[in-house]
This record gives C-alpha cells, sequence and structure tokens, in this order.
C-alpha cells in the first residue's frame, strides 16, 4: 500500500556548466540534471540514489554508503572538493554538507511533509495488516511519525521501519517500533557501481 509522506516539486532543469562533479543528496535532484553530460561524475548520497542515476543515464557514478556524512567523507577522499563542485540538492537541504565541502549548492526541488495519512493506512496500522513501513529519508519519517494518532503509534510495536540508510534510522524512537532495520552500504554500493 503507497502512502507517500512528502509532495515533490521539482525546478526547472539546471543548466549544464563545467563542474568537476555533481554531488546528489536525493533522487529528487536527479530530474534538475536531465540536460547534463551523461559522463559528468555524480556522487550519489547512497545506493538508491546511485542506481536512480544510472537509470537517468548518467555512466560515471560513486555512491556513499547513505548518508550527508558518509557523501562527505567519499568526496574527501577522492578529492571532489572545492569551488568547481556543484551540490544539486532540496530547499533547506545540504547547507551544512556544502560549507564543509566548499562547494556551490543549488536547490533544484522542494519537499513538504503531509500532515496526514489517508484513512485507509490508519485502519490497516490499526487493524494488523502492515508488517513494514518503508522510509526514504529522514523528512519521510518524521512525516510519517508525526501524522499517527495514539492508536497508530502504538500500532508501531507490530511493524518494522524499513529504512534506507542507518541516518534515516536514527530518526526514528527504535522503542516504538517491532524493528528497525537498513541495508548493509557496501551490500548497496555493489549493487549499483
Amino acid at each position: 500500500m503507497a502512502c507517500p509522506m512528502l509532495d515533490i516539486t521539482t525546478f526547472a532543469p539546471i543548466v549544464p556548466a563545467p563542474f568537476q562533479a555533481v554531488l546528489v543528496t536525493s533522487a529528487n535532484a536527479l530530474p534538475a540534471l536531465r540536460d547534463w553530460p551523461k559522463d559528468r561524475l555524480i556522487v550519489a548520497v547512497g545506493g538508491q540514489t546511485a542506481a536512480r542515476a544510472r537509470e537517468a543515464g548518467f555512466a560515471n557514478i560513486l555512491a556513499a554508503a547513505g548518508d550527508a556524512q558518509a557523501l562527505a567523507g567519499l568526496c574527501r577522499r577522492h578529492g571532489i572538493t572545492g569551488p568547481d563542485v556543484l551540490l544539486a540538492s532540496g530547499v533547506g537541504y545540504g547547507v551544512e554538507l556544502a560549507r564543509e565541502l566548499n562547494v556551490q549548492r543549488v536547490e533544484v526541488y522542494a519537499a513538504c511533509k503531509r500532515t496526514a495519512l489517508p484513512e485507509d493506512v490508519r485502519a490497516a496500522l490499526r487493524d494488523n495488516r502492515v508488517d513494514s513501513v518503508m522510509l526514504y529519508s529522514g523528512k519521510t519519517a518524521e512525516a510519517f511519525r508525526d501524522a499517527l494518532g495514539s492508536e497508530e503509534v502504538a500500532a508501531l510495536g507490530r511493524v518494522r521501519a524499513l529504512c534506507l540508510s542507518e541516518a534515516i534510522a536514527a530518526r526514528l524512537n527504535s522503542g516504538e517500533w517491532r524493528a528497525v532495520t537498513w541495508p548493509d552500504p557496501l551490500e548497496q554500493i555493489g549493487a549499483v557501481v
């Protein structure tokens, strides 16, 4: 059962420029790069974003282990820092990362939290018909939790949270869930590189 917790608004594609690399903290940034050369180095926050970059036609991709800290470390190890690197991110995202790596940053999408769950999702949680919830970002996790009523919060004890990264899992109150899991980042990197 699908229950998106963020409404994504993508902005106009950005004009290609001679940056050494483009850092991507979310697959939501990729539509902004549609006109960019497909051999441009894309440095993705994690395996899922790297896979989406490959699907978009990019051929030169590095994948970090799923969060901004891992992305920063990967960039430093490969010398991908400085003003000839571009960070394509959402509104309000990546500010600290851009500062840390001294890269240029452009906002290419907005992510707005939904404030309520559809009634069929609420009912499924209350009636024990949900085994797992997939959480794609920290903001998704926050929006999901904030949208729950007390009955749905109580139902989380029977539900497993599947997070794309350990950083997302860290945003959850693990005591509320039956289990909180995330993939092995090395398996994710190996699957796309």
